[in-house]
């Protein structure tokens, strides 16, 4: 198993896919959306940049 589907599985998100559409959700955004970043980002920065870029997205929505 690799680091990223533990990192995924902490979580509570059985593979990358479910992992987007929860950063998705918790972000109001849609998941095609988050799809596109993850898609320019890569894996590596699942839990960095596409988090911090998304937030971001979500802050200015407000």
């Amino acid at each position: 198993m690799t680091d990223l589907l533990l990192m995924y599985r902490a979580c509570w998100a059985e593979c990358r896919d479910d992992y987007l559409r929860q950063v998705a959700h918790e972000n109001g955004l849609p998941i095609e959306c988050v799809r596109t970043i993850a898609a320019h980002l890569g894996e590596r920065e699942d839990f960095g940049a596409l988090v911090l870029i998304c937030e971001t997205h979500r802050s200015r929505s407000y």
